[in-house]
C-alpha cells in the first residue's frame, strides 16, 4: 500500500511536470519595471557619555530615532583638562548635555555649569567644550587671551 501511494506520487510529478513554475526574482533599480524593491524603515541609535572625576564634570551624547546619521567625536581627557570636539549630521533626535561641578568639593550643589540640548528635527550639529582646572589660563594652557 506504502509501494502504491509512493508510485502515484511519482507519476503525477512525471505526468505534470508543467505545474511547478520557476520564479527568479530581480532587485535592482526603478529603472527595471521587473525589479522588486524593498521598502524597509530603519532608526539608528548612538550614545556615549564621559566622565572626567578628577575635574568633577561629566558629558553625554544621545541620538535616537534617526533615519540618518552620521557622527564623528574628538576626545581629549586627563586630569587637569577635558577636550571634547562633536560633529554630527543627523535627522531624528539628538541630545547633548554637559554638567560642570566644583572641582574641590565636586558637590551637586555646586553647580558651576550645566548645558542641555535637544534637537527634533533634521539638524548638523558643530560642538567644542573645553573644560580646564581652576588657573590653568595663568599656566599658559589657553595661551593669550
Amino acid at each position: 500500500m506504502i509501494k502504491e501511494a509512493i508510485f502515484a506520487s511519482l507519476c503525477l510529478i512525471i505526468i505534470f511536470p508543467a505545474l511547478a513554475e520557476h520564479y527568479t526574482m530581480e532587485l535592482g533599480s526603478k529603472s527595471n519595471p521587473k525589479a522588486h524593491l524593498f521598502s524597509y524603515d530603519q532608526k539608528f541609535r548612538e550614545s556615549t557619555q564621559l566622565h572626567n572625576y578628577d575635574l568633577n564634570m561629566s558629558a553625554s551624547k544621545e541620538f535616537t530615532d534617526a533615519t540618518r546619521l552620521s557622527t564623528r567625536m574628538y576626545l581629549r581627557a586627563n586630569k587637569n583638562w577635558t577636550d571634547l570636539v562633536i560633529n554630527a549630521d543627523f535627522i531624528g533626535i539628538g541630545r547633548l548635555g554637559y554638567l560642570i561641578l566644583d572641582p574641590e568639593t565636586g558637590d551637586i550643589k555646586e553647580e558651576m555649569s550645566r548645558i542641555n540640548h535637544m534637537f527634533v528635527g533634521n539638524f548638523s550639529i558643530d560642538e567644542h567644550l573645553l573644560v580646564v582646572r581652576d588657573h590653568m589660563n595663568e599656566a599658559g594652557f589657553l595661551g593669550p587671551v
